[in-house]
């Protein structure tokens, strides 16, 4: 084979393997795009769970003052009326 038969074998070769390069790319950014949208999809699921468990979080941090809000004040009730008695304990000494 002469030089310029060989120049034109490898220009071929070369130019067949840029169009399977070429196509696998298509392909492969075709794949990546929609992995891409699921892994979105799924991010946008995740987020909607995390506010869910975030508000419901909210709604108990809230339960739990009002519920510590009352034993403090029952325990303030107990305060005073304890207070009361040994008021009324030492008055009556003589």
């Amino acid at each position: 084979m002469s030089l310029w038969e060989l120049l034109a074998l490898a220009g071929t070769m070369s130019t067949i393997l840029g169009a399977f390069i070429t196509v696998y790319a298509i392909i492969n950014g075709r794949n990546t795009r929609k992995i891409l949208t699921r892994m979105e999809e799924g991010h946008i699921e995740t987020r909607k769970e995390l506010r869910e468990i975030l508000i419901r979080i909210e709604q108990g941090q809230s339960e739990a003052r009002k519920e510590m809000a009352e034993a403090i004040k029952y325990l303030a009730q107990l305060v005073v009326s304890e207070s009361e008695k040994t008021r009324q304990v030492l008055k009556a000494q003589p």
